[in-house]
């Protein structure tokens, strides 16, 4: 999730320096999952994001009870070993896809490249083929992560991490266009040309964009704006599916900010961009605080409206 943003020092000739040890030559067995054992997806996602577990009968609740079958994207803490999960994924996986988040971007600089590595192979152990897509990076363009080389380090250690098990995998990048923090920030069009592999960019299945209006002067982009800027990650990753990693507002819904809230879910859950390797998405971030219990909670009846708006613009 997005944190406030401080000035990081960009070192591109690094990048070479902390790839070395990272093998980039992927063959096509890493290109999709093959392993028969992994449940298909479809094509348009429903996405939530569950940043808080510990109301987990709640949550499955909730996936019950939604329109469509959701992608419940679980926020797993730095802080945490796998086994603080085996409860959620377990009694989510019936009711919902699962998407894991290995590491937020508040929590990028509290983690060096070896010790994710590592995180990300006990996970990898301990859930597997449970997991539909495993996010190795996120928001990994703000400056906030910390410098570009170390980022660009960490995501490639996890992409090869989940790419040999032939699980899928996502990046999320932070869409800043009008908002970023000057030139030590980078687009995710230039992040992606300047630090992300071309072998690993053929590779992905998802990428997404993470976009805060109350973090951007409040812009509310067109359909035809964002179309053309999926085209042009189209042109950067043309074997990933596209769409949106996380939405909503910097803290819970509160009575004074319901009717914004509102209206953002009804916007993007509703969006129609026509592009034939559009996925949705989403992943409402304070799903957990706003929505649940699903049948206490009034703003739940917006994510649900928001959820019949996506399935509306696939007719």
């Amino acid at each position: 999730m997005t944190v406030i943003r401080v000035a990081s020092a960009i070192g591109a000739a690094a990048v070479a320096v902390l790839l070395a040890a990272v093998p980039l030559a992927l063959g096509a067995q890493e290109r999709a999952p093959a392993a028969p054992h992994v449940r298909a997806l479809p094509r348009t996602l429903y996405g939530v994001t569950a940043d808080d577990v510990s109301s987990l009968n709640q949550i499955v609740a909730s996936s019950r009870r939604l329109p469509a079958m959701p992608v419940t994207r679980i926020y797993f803490d730095v802080r945490q070993r796998p086994g603080y999960y085996a409860a959620a994924v377990r009694k989510l996986h019936p009711v919902s896809y699962l998407m894991g988040e290995l590491l937020d971007s508040s929590d990028e600089t509290s983690i060096g490249v070896a010790a994710y590595a590592k995180r990300t192979k006990a996970y990898l152990d301990a859930f597997g083929a449970a997991i539909d897509i495993w996010e190795i990076g996120n928001e990994v363009n703000g400056n906030w992560t910390g410098r570009y080389p170390v980022v660009a380090a960490k995501l490639a250690v996890a992409y090869h991490e989940v790419a040999a098990r032939h699980r899928r995998t996502a990046l999320t990048l932070y869409y800043n266009a009008g908002c970023g923090d000057g030139p030590g920030e980078l687009s995710p069009l230039a992040f992606s040309r300047r630090y992300v592999p071309a072998a690993i960019r053929a590779g992905l299945s998802y990428v997404f964009l993470s976009y805060y209006e109350d973090a951007c002067g409040n812009r509310q982009p067109t359909a035809r704006i964002w179309t053309a800027y999926f085209r042009g990650l189209h042109v950067l990753y043309p074997r990933a599916r596209l769409g949106f990693g996380e939405i909503g507002l910097a803290e819970p819904v509160t009575p004074r900010t319901t009717r914004a809230a509102t209206s953002l879910i009804r916007y993007y859950y509703g969006l129609r961009v026509r592009l034939p390797y559009y996925a949705g998405g989403y992943f409402w971030w304070y799903y957990a605080e706003d929505c649940l219990p699903s049948t206490v909670k009034p703003f739940w009846r917006a994510l649900s409206a928001g959820f019949r708006a996506e399935k509306a613009t696939q007719r």
